[in-house]
């Protein structure tokens, strides 16, 4: 029976069409970093700003913006915008740049709550608190309240206004002046992509219809549990992608609008710190700040992973890779020389580690004593080219 299942394993482990996430860096804005992508490019926030133009591989701090960064944002004509928060004066400073790189301050006010989301329409922008309040940028500056709730998430769709709160989704059609209700529990953070807007729940996705006033289940999950809960959601190409997690954290993308597919193998770690905003598409690159405070902590980092890279439809199989295990030590040799990335995953598809090494032609990669049980290796090459193999550790 355990050869019957080291056979089947093997087999899985050499047609997976699916491809693993790439660790780009161990680069953190801080404790609560938030990745978005804006008119500017791809940045990641937190005590700071910073900005990577390569898929997250290498980031660059942003001067200039004063105190912790609460929100970014496109707005109209090229602009982009940054609202930053000095905590101990509770004084927030509003930036404009058309770079990304040089942020001018335009205006500042005093307010006792953090803000957390910008959304614009046309040329008013609106700024989130994490209270009830929301403030309002035009010829002047207005603001209105929701009342006896706090605000989660904030987004425009066309002309329409709609927040996720602690008590359901409030939405206006009016920029702010009159407000509906949709009761509903469980919601987080909000995605609208073109007119139709998504919210992240504790089970899977969900539309918000503000004609119907009802909030409804999106997809079918190929899972014979509950649907996971959806961390963030994004777009690519008019395709919509989950990021989840139940067991393991996984992306997801929606095919024929009704099936949730699972893309690439899960990322490692059995928690990490979940913010308003963990994904970011950039430029057909799925990029994540994975801040792992449990299981395989070392593996934290930003990853990326290219949803429209299919080299590994044809992946050569591996006739000239040998792996032999000695002691915590993987002895690698290999028919191709030069650089190459190695992935170890377990036989939940988990990652247990990746590790850069000079020379696949012969490489030696140290594993933890704690490691058990079969482990697939994948070999990826700058070129595209793809080796598999497997080990019992």
């Amino acid at each position: 029976m355990r050869t019957l299942l080291l056979v089947f394993l093997t087999a899985s482990s050499i047609c997976m069409a699916q491809r693993p996430w790439l660790l780009e860096s161990r680069a953190s804005a801080g404790p609560k970093s938030r990745l978005q992508t804006i008119s500017a490019g791809l940045f990641m926030f937190d005590t700071v700003a910073m900005r990577s133009y390569d898929h997250g591989a290498n980031w660059e701090t942003i001067p200039g913006l004063v105190g912790d960064v609460c929100a970014m944002s496109s707005f109209t004509a090229g602009l982009s915008l940054a609202v930053t928060q000095d905590a101990s004066r509770s004084l927030v400073r509003a930036y404009f740049s058309t770079s990304g790189t040089t942020w001018t301050q335009f205006d500042s006010l005093t307010i006792t709550s953090t803000p957390i989301q910008i959304a614009t329409i046309g040329e008013v922008w609106y700024l989130a608190t994490n209270a009830a309040k929301i403030y309002v940028f035009s010829t002047k500056l207005d603001s209105f309240d929701l009342g006896d709730l706090d605000i989660i998430d904030l987004v425009s769709s066309g002309t329409n206004l709609i927040a996720s709160t602690s008590r359901g989704i409030r939405f206006s059609k009016d920029g702010g002046k009159n407000w509906e209700s949709i009761v509903v529990d469980g919601l987080g953070t909000l995605f609208a992509n073109g007119p139709t807007v998504y919210a992240t729940s504790v089970s899977g996705v969900k539309k918000v219809d503000l004609d119907a006033k009802r909030v409804s289940d999106v997809g079918r999950w190929n899972s014979a549990v509950a649907p996971p809960a959806c961390l963030d959601l994004d777009a690519d190409q008019n395709k919509l992608y989950a990021f989840t997690n139940s067991d393991r954290y996984q992306l997801y993308r929606l095919d024929g609008d009704t099936v949730w597919t699972e893309v690439a193998y899960p990322l490692p770690g059995t928690l990490a710190t979940i913010t308003s905003s963990v994904m970011a598409f950039d430029a057909g690159w799925a990029v994540v700040n994975h801040s792992i405070i449990q299981g395989f902590t070392d593996s934290a980092g930003v990853y990326a992973y290219n949803l429209n890279d299919f080299t590994s439809v044809d992946e050569e199989l591996s006739t000239g890779l040998t792996i032999r295990v000695h002691e915590n030590t993987v002895h690698i040799t290999c028919d191709y020389s030069g650089a190459a990335n190695v992935t170890f995953f377990d036989v939940l598809g988990r990652i247990v580690l990746t590790q850069d090494v000079s020379d696949a032609s012969s490489a030696r990669i140290e594993l933890s004593a704690d490691l058990s049980g079969f482990l697939g290796v994948i070999l990826r090459f700058k070129d595209g080219s793809v080796q598999r193999g497997h080990i019992l550790y």
